[in-house]
């Protein structure tokens, strides 16, 4: 029989590390939505500029769904470690306590 660990500290710093990743990324985003071309004076870099500010908000709202999602699902994934520890401490007990020595 193998030995089941999970860290659960790396699973929750990399949760926190994630989390914050949300928070660095929402504000250039919510920067760049509001960023219009025509600041940029240029028609067409203005036209690039505003083509890249949807492209860059796009982007970085995807990165801070997919880290926010990942988050969860660690959380998620810690407590199922942390529940079935506790069935198989529960489970070895009652084993123990059952009688479970084979006589002679």
């Amino acid at each position: 029989m193998g030995d089941l660990y999970v860290d659960g500290e790396m699973l929750d710093r990399i949760r926190r590390d994630l989390i914050h990743i949300v928070k660095v990324l929402k504000k250039p985003g919510e920067e760049m939505e509001q960023l219009d071309g025509t600041d940029m004076g240029v028609g067409r870099l203005a036209s690039r500029m505003d083509e890249f500010g949807d492209e860059w908000s796009y982007g970085i709202k995807q990165l801070a769904k997919f880290s926010d999602r990942a988050a969860d699902a660690l959380l998620e994934i810690k407590k199922s470690f942390a529940g079935l520890d506790d069935d198989l401490a529960r489970a070895l007990r009652e084993a123990g306590t059952t009688g479970g020595e084979k006589s002679a």
